[in-house]
């Protein structure tokens, strides 16, 4: 992150909203954007953007990723997403590593990719662990390591991430980056598809077909468990990208 230099904070102070100003008008904006004014939203994002509004940065980027009010500009939407990213914003450092990793308003750089994603996902953020999960796995910016994408999915589907849990399962199911088990390959697979994932749904019942009468009954009390813990805490709308 740049910092400016002590010379330029008094013009710097000048440009920034006061805060219940900038919470009124950021509101006007959301508003807008939620009628279907995207005009008018589009111009209140950018005023505040400029100031230096993280929210308005990412509500900018998203706008310009989306096309919406506008010709679609993955450029500029990486541009404000990385204005949001360097004040902290979570969100704007997923999508912006996203952004890297396709290539889209970027020149496509896998290791920036994981390098954001890194950040948060030392943090314990589910959907950064499973994006740098799968870096891994496809040993994209980084060195192929099954062991590390197996840690991070671990982590990520603890939290309900159903990707996360679906490549697990799949992971014990092949045996790669932890042992073999059919019974976690079942209960991880089994808690993605109570998610709705279909993948995982078929790939379960292949994995119950490996194991015995007593296999099944501790593959079927294992998914319960994980039903319980790292399924039903976290259901919810995933947040899909951008937003």
């Amino acid at each position: 992150m740049k910092f400016l230099p002590s010379l330029r904070l008094v013009s710097l102070l000048a440009l920034l909203c006061v805060a219940p100003l900038c919470q009124a008008d950021f509101e006007t904006a959301t508003k807008a954007a939620n009628e279907g004014d995207f005009e008018t939203a589009f111009a209140e994002f950018s005023r505040l953007a400029e100031a230096g509004d993280v929210r308005a940065q990412q509500a900018l980027a998203w706008m310009y990723y989306d096309g919406q009010g506008r010709q679609r500009d993955y450029a500029k939407a990486a541009y404000w997403y990385r204005k949001a990213a360097e004040q902290g914003n979570v969100t704007a450092k997923i999508n912006l590593a996203q952004m890297y990793a396709y290539g889209q308003g970027v020149t496509q750089d896998f290791a920036e990719a994981a390098r954001w994603w890194r950040k948060l996902a030392e943090q314990g953020d589910a959907r950064s662990q499973a994006a740098l999960g799968g870096l891994y796995y496809l040993g994209q910016g980084v060195e192929k390591d099954y062991v590390e994408a197996a840690r991070l999915w671990t982590a990520a589907a603890k939290q309900g991430h159903v990707d996360a849990q679906l490549n697990l399962g799949l992971m014990y199911g092949k045996g790669q980056g932890v042992a073999q088990d059919d019974i976690q390959a079942y209960a991880w697979l089994t808690a993605a598809a109570r998610q709705g994932n279909e993948v995982a749904d078929m790939s379960r019942e292949y994995a119950l077909t490996q194991l015995d009468e007593v296999g099944r009954s501790k593959a079927e009390a294992l998914a319960k468990r994980y039903i319980e813990d790292y399924v039903m805490p976290f259901i919810k709308d995933t947040p899909s990208p951008h937003k």
